[in-house]
């Protein structure tokens, strides 16, 4: 009887410490990719500087103030289910831009909205309903996962306070944007975006909200 207790209590521990074994094996591999796709990044951000130098930076006395109305997009209308592999078009990439929030330490390209990985699957993904930073008191729309998935581009938006900074550069120019209203919406199939002032170009970025799967949250930034 002592036997089999023994030999019961040894198999228990041989199949936790099996168990544990694997759960580091998988969070290390999480950790593994997030860090490979940091590399690449880096190294796709290195080209577009390279072949895109920074030629001034704007600021909100620069734009012609025409006027806009408010703006409703679908939640997920880049979201695919594309069975591509990531490794598959690390070098089809051809970023136009890219966004930097420096309070969370993003810096992530972002393709033209026609491109097949203009899609959170694989990016930081620009809205079909967006303006592109150029475009006078435009909306610049920018969508991304949240979470703890290496594709978690927005994963740490939630830090953001009204009056940070971000900023989007794009066609050899850079502009400076500040946070103005951070807005909670249910997941219902369309957002509506309301930003305070339509004469000011704009960039909204839009995730779901943190630790709650039923809303998503959407910075209001715009341009200073």
């Amino acid at each position: 009887m002592k036997k089999d207790i023994k030999v019961k209590k040894s198999q228990i521990l041989i199949f936790g410490s099996l168990l544990i074994f694997v759960g580091i094996i998988v969070l290390s591999m999480g950790h593994l990719q997030a860090l490979k796709e940091e590399v690449f990044e880096m190294i796709r951000l290195s080209f577009l500087d390279n072949n895109n130098s920074v030629d001034k930076v704007t600021d909100a006395n620069e734009v012609t103030n025409l006027g806009e109305s408010a703006t409703e997009i679908p939640p997920d209308s880049n979201t695919s289910n594309s069975t591509n592999s990531n490794s598959s078009v690390k070098n089809k990439y051809d970023y136009i831009g890219y966004l930097e929030i420096p309070k969370i330490r993003l810096k992530r390209g972002f393709l033209s909205k026609e491109s097949k990985y203009n899609d959170i699957s694989y990016n930081v993904a620009v809205s079909y309903d967006a303006d592109y930073p150029d475009v006078v008191n435009g909306n610049f729309i920018l969508l991304a996962h949240s979470g703890d998935a290496y594709i978690s581009f927005f994963a740490y938006l939630y830090k953001l306070k009204l009056g940070d900074f971000a900023y989007v550069t794009y066609k050899g120019t850079k502009y400076k944007y500040k946070l103005v209203k951070i807005e909670v919406q249910p997941k219902v199939g369309v957002i509506a975006i309301h930003r305070p002032n339509y004469q000011i170009n704009g960039l909204t970025l839009i995730t779901c909200t943190k630790d709650d799967d039923y809303t998503q949250t959407i910075y209001i930034f715009e341009l200073v």
